[in-house]
């Protein structure tokens, strides 16, 4: 399969700019002719009823959400993120969203790897710091105390990238390390108070197995293998404890993939067919039109767009 290079923070926030306001009261100004969207971004997402079709990129998002309810989907997991939510969005993810409230406001801390390791903690500290949180993806909904705490952290980093006082990096660098750490915290709170069952264990392997072998193996009787358990099994579990078929979630994985390379993957259907082992693009075409109700061209064309862009970035 042909490995596309992933966005980085300015495609990402130059495919968003619609959720960005001129002259914000926080955080940087898209707008403003000294914005640079390198190492670290700091945006205030307010555009109400918004949506993001899926995208993969290569650096990390913390998401702190004001107010407002949204669906956002990482990989194979699904998060309804309610106020107060904290949540890190790791590289290398396939990330989409869709608002499900009328009012909504976020919180957007876009940072690369390189950025946060450079000068910053000590390197064991910082990689097991990171590789915790890779391993542990969920959202957390912070308590008042530690929501007006994670405010005021974001608060300072907005002066701090404002303003670019001496030294404001390796203190922006400082503000994000807490962040991170009190998200830490809260997850080993968190997980302490579930008691995970096998079959949540199970549900959540086979994700991940999806998100590792989606566009080499397309049915269930494979990932049961792989997790050393009958199809049936494995269907009955899934179905009981995530309320969808175990098939289901093997689609629509490769749908969001369908999705992504046609608006950014510079491929033809025919191209994009063969890559995720479609026997015919006619095969692909229905497939495609089962679960989004439009031919893979139509949608290719509702988000040209967003293609667009896509292209004249690259030829840059």
């Amino acid at each position: 399969m042909k490995i596309l290079p992933l966005f980085t923070i300015e495609q990402t926030v130059n495919t968003y700019k619609y959720l960005f306001e001129p002259n914000p009261m926080f955080g940087m100004d898209f707008f403003a002719d000294d914005f640079e969207a390198k190492d670290i971004v700091l945006l205030d997402d307010t555009k109400a009823g918004s949506q993001g079709i899926p995208i993969h990129f290569n650096y990390y998002a913390l998401f702190l959400r004001i107010h407002g309810e949204t669906k956002r989907t990482i990989n194979q997991f699904n998060y309804l993120i309610k106020p107060q939510s904290l949540q890190l969005v790791n590289p290398g993810s396939i990330y989409s969203f869709k608002d499900t409230t009328n009012a909504s406001r976020t919180y957007v801390l876009l940072f690369n790897k390189a950025f946060i390791e450079e000068d910053s903690l000590a390197v064991e500290i910082q990689d097991n710091l990171l590789d915790f949180h890779r391993k542990c993806q969920q959202d957390i909904v912070l308590d008042t105390t530690q929501f007006a705490h994670a405010v005021s952290i974001y608060e300072q980093l907005s002066s701090e990238l404002r303003a670019k006082n001496d030294d404001y990096k390796i203190v922006t660098k400082m503000l994000i390390n807490q962040l991170l750490f009190l998200l830490k915290r809260e997850k080993l709170n968190f997980g302490l108070k579930q008691n995970h069952t096998r079959a949540e264990q199970i549900c959540s392997e086979f994700l991940i197995l999806i998100e590792e072998h989606y566009w080499q193996k397309r049915s269930v009787k494979e990932y049961a293998s792989m997790l050393g358990i009958t199809p049936k099994h494995l269907s009955e579990t899934v179905k009981s404890t995530l309320h969808h078929t175990a098939l289901s979630y093997i689609h629509v994985r490769i749908i969001k993939e369908i999705q992504y390379l046609l608006c950014f993957g510079g491929m033809s259907i025919k191209q994009i067919s063969y890559a995720l082992n479609f026997e015919t693009v006619s095969q692909l075409g229905r497939f495609f039109k089962r679960y989004e109700g439009m031919s893979p061209k139509a949608y290719q064309l509702k988000h040209r767009g967003v293609a667009l862009y896509d292209k004249q970035y690259d030829s840059k």
